[in-house]
């Protein structure tokens, strides 16, 4: 920075007592080094050192306090276990924007959120609990000033561990369409059943699960697929809540479904078995899993069948069993309904005509 000078420099011709430079211009110290002035001429010189006595006055101006704006650019990358770029559907952004300066997704911001695409597994006994899958975040930080921009440097990766998201695999089988509590002057039931590896073992035990499951999945709506189930699920906790009737059956089959009794009536009217009721059904579980209707008792193809399978959304639901092929919601590619055998023997359909199920 430029700025003004001010000095004054005064000098008087006097003779030192010693040859050495002084080491302070400090008015006592020079006072006893000084011995006299030079005289004037015809008198012998005083002994000393001839010499100058100086001063210096003056002011330097000092660069002033200057706030200079540093903007800090923070962008992240989202990587696998093992460093490499994660696949988009995996992750997405809750908080922060996009990074636009590289072809490779990435997240800008000093404050962001992300949320992770968990791996989803069956709840039950005779597997452990997957570990939970790894993921790391790293963040390249670029400081920007007076238009200038440093390198820009790779923090160390920030690790992120994403606990498995077990469901339980659960068909819930509805005496009316639509999944309805009542038809007309009809109640309606539900029935529940999850293998016998399942730790559940009550329909107070299922809700719980269930409620578990769905608070994990409101803070994964992003995600499509994800948010389509949570809508399932709302429906089948719904149906469940709204059902005045329900059975329970921890097992991998039922060859009888006439064995379970769901309403029981008064003398003078029939009670109501499963056998030949169910008219809608709600699967979950990880995606592959399969349950098989029959119409037959003992898993008996004599009279036709089909099979219903989890697709990747973790849900398969039928709203009405009525025509020879049942429409599943969402129908799959490959269909996740298949018929194996026509229904037969009385029913051109599968609507109240199921008469024992198991899983596969």
């Amino acid at each position: 920075m430029k700025g003004a000078v001010d000095m004054t420099f005064i000098t008087k011709d006097v003779r030192f007592s010693g040859f050495k430079p002084e080491s302070a211009l400090t008015p006592t110290e020079l006072g006893n080094a000084i011995t006299g002035g030079q005289p004037l001429g015809g008198v012998t010189a005083p002994a000393g050192v001839n010499g100058l006595l100086g001063q210096l006055t003056g002011s330097i101006p000092m660069l002033s306090k200057t706030q200079v704006p540093v903007q800090m650019e923070v962008v992240w990358s989202v990587q696998d276990e093992n460093g490499n770029q994660l696949a988009d559907d995996q992750w997405d952004i809750s908080k922060g924007a996009p990074a636009d300066a590289s072809s490779t997704p990435q997240v800008k911001g000093t404050d962001i959120a992300i949320a992770f695409r968990p791996e989803v597994a069956e709840l039950t006994t005779t597997n452990p609990v997957p570990a939970p899958v790894r993921r790391q975040l790293v963040a390249t930080v670029t400081l920007k000033a007076l238009g200038k921009s440093s390198d820009p440097v790779a923090l160390p990766a920030v690790p992120v561990l994403i606990p498995t998201l077990l469901i339980p695999k659960l068909i819930a089988a509805f005496r009316h369409g639509e999944f309805q509590p009542k038809a007309g002057d009809d109640d309606g039931f539900v029935f529940l059943m999850v293998p016998g590896a399942s730790p559940l073992r009550s329909v107070d035990q299922l809700k719980a699960t269930l409620a578990t499951v769905r608070d994990t999945l409101t803070t994964l709506k992003s995600f499509a697929d994800l948010a389509a189930f949570l809508l399932r699920l709302d429906s089948l906790v719904s149906g469940i809540t709204a059902s005045p009737y329900f059975a329970f059956a921890a097992e991998d089959g039922v060859p009888v479904l006439n064995d379970t009794t769901v309403i029981q009536n008064d003398l003078l009217t029939n009670d109501i078995e499963l056998e030949d009721e169910i008219s809608s059904m709600i699967f979950i579980g990880p995606p592959g899993k399969t349950v098989h209707w029959f119409c037959e008792d003992d898993f008996s193809t004599e009279n036709g069948d089909f099979s219903l399978k989890v697709g990747p959304q973790l849900f398969t639901v039928i709203r009405d069993l009525g025509g020879a092929v049942p429409v599943s919601d969402p129908v799959g590619t490959p269909p996740l309904v298949t018929v194996h055998h026509s229904p037969s023997g009385g029913s051109d359909t599968f609507n109240d005509f199921l008469s024992s199920v198991r899983f596969e």
